[in-house]
């Protein structure tokens, strides 16, 4: 998981790093809060992951409803925070959306390794 975040931060640091540099603070900012949407949902996929490990043992159903439970938290929490980015904070979408989306390929990267 180390490596996973790693990555994410060097990836969303670099698309933030480019949306200051190709147009203003405020993509800049968007790019930023996009990255930071990924590193919460990678807390919570962590919290969820040693839960399910302490919790459920080898019991593959209680291993798999934390899974579940999991995806539909990561779900709800990216839909509420790209709703206060865009609403509440007025960020500028498309350099929202691109951070979020390399904080993603980072972790499609990571697993390609593995």
């Amino acid at each position: 998981m180390r490596r996973l975040l790693i990555l994410q931060i060097v990836l969303v640091g670099l698309v933030t790093v480019v949306m200051a540099g190709l147009y203003d603070g405020l993509a800049a900012k968007s790019a930023l809060f996009g990255g930071i949407i990924v590193f919460l949902n990678t807390g919570l996929m962590i919290l969820h992951e040693k839960r399910a490990a302490h919790q459920a043992g080898n019991d593959a159903q209680r291993i798999l409803k934390y899974v579940y439970l999991c995806a539909v938290e990561r779900l709800l929490l990216s839909l509420i925070l790209f709703a206060v980015g865009l609403v509440a904070l007025k960020l500028m979408p498309l350099p929202l959306l691109l951070g979020f989306i390399a904080g993603q390929l980072a972790a499609f990267l990571n697993g390609l390794s593995h």
